[in-house]
């Protein structure tokens, strides 16, 4: 589940009733917040749940920035920390943050992995760091953390969506963290096979790799009302061109270009009602909690865990608090500890 609050008292009362619900793991995303701060507010107040960044952008911080806000999460949450990275598109790299070598996003990412690697394996042995690559170039002799790493292999997940950042992600990663819209078919026809094309290069098994994605998940007995709210994340991602050939892959694509038009007009409550049953019904689980459990069921055997989302976009905050507090009831495993 992701990881949301205001204040560190709301964040860490969200994360404790996460942990004793027996959620896997939280994640802390990168947009209107910095994604290693909830994450740190937190660590001190749980001791079982995994924590990660869902995603932190990786080409927005030095290589070096990057690595030691890893390396100190992991540190505080006793190994339980995952980096999740995401390339964001070139506008937000480029005009939000001042990036001036947004390469390529596949092998601008394989730098970043690489030097991450490297300078968690040896950051503190006092050895010259050394990496020449096109986009990231670090130079540091005479450095050394004073404390060994918590763990020389922080485990690394990508966010990718399309099929060469996803054969990257099998090859040089431990995880994808997939969207909150992808479909069964998706994951098996497209996704699934990609990862695995990134793995044999590698010479590793699927067994190795964890594979994460979203699922929009709306429980209310009044089904109309969860189902509406479901809409709300499929038309706002509808509008994000860089989205686009996911829903054209499962057919959608008449139906995103009215939610697009319509939203860009200014009416984005109609957008929304746009968004069709059949959108719904492909990308989130919604309804009963009977239904969404069925719903839910649908990806068995395609990811190894599974990121069960409340509606946000276009929902009121407390239909959103409401919704993640009838996931914990109806995911939750309470524990007797």
């Amino acid at each position: 589940m992701h990881l949301t609050g205001s204040s560190a008292a709301s964040l860490i009362g969200a994360a404790r009733a996460c942990e004793d619900a027996g959620v896997h793991s939280l994640i802390a995303s990168e947009l209107y917040t910095n994604p290693f701060v909830p994450l740190a507010a937190v660590a001190a107040s749980t001791s079982r749940i995994g924590l990660g960044t869902g995603i932190a952008l990786a080409f927005v911080r030095s290589p070096v920035a990057l690595a030691l806000e890893a390396l100190d999460l992991d540190a505080l949450t006793g190994g339980r920390f995952t980096l999740g990275l995401g390339t964001g598109v070139k506008t937000l790299n480029e005009q939000w943050h001042g990036v001036t070598n947004f390469g390529p996003p596949v092998p601008h990412m394989r730098e970043v992995v690489a030097f991450f690697r490297q300078f968690n394996a040896t950051s503190h042995l006092g050895k010259p760091i050394h990496f020449d690559g096109q986009f990231v170039k670090v130079r540091m002799d005479g450095y050394q953390r004073p404390t060994a790493p918590e763990r020389e292999r922080i485990p690394i997940h990508l966010g990718a969506n399309r099929e060469k950042m996803l054969e990257l992600a099998g090859e040089v990663a431990d995880g994808v963290l997939g969207h909150v819209f992808v479909s069964p078919r998706q994951l098996r026809d497209e996704v699934l096979p990609a990862v695995g094309r990134g793995l044999a290069k590698a010479g590793r098994t699927r067994a190795e790799f964890s594979m994460a994605a979203g699922i929009t998940c709306a429980i209310d007995s009044d089904r109309a009302t969860a189902r509406h709210h479901a809409r709300g994340p499929l038309a706002f991602y509808a509008t994000v061109r860089t989205y686009e050939p996911l829903f054209a892959a499962d057919g959608f694509s008449a139906e995103v270009a009215t939610i697009r038009e319509a939203f860009h007009s200014g009416d984005k409550k109609r957008a929304v009602t746009l968004v069709t049953d059949e959108m719904v019904d492909t990308y989130c689980a919604a309804g009963t909690p009977d239904e969404v459990l069925r719903k839910v069921a649908e990806y068995d055997g395609l990811l190894d865990i599974k990121g069960v989302s409340a509606p946000r976009h276009f929902c009121p905050t407390d239909a959103h608090e409401a919704y993640r507090a009838r996931i914990l009831e109806v995911f939750g495993n309470p524990s007797t500890s």
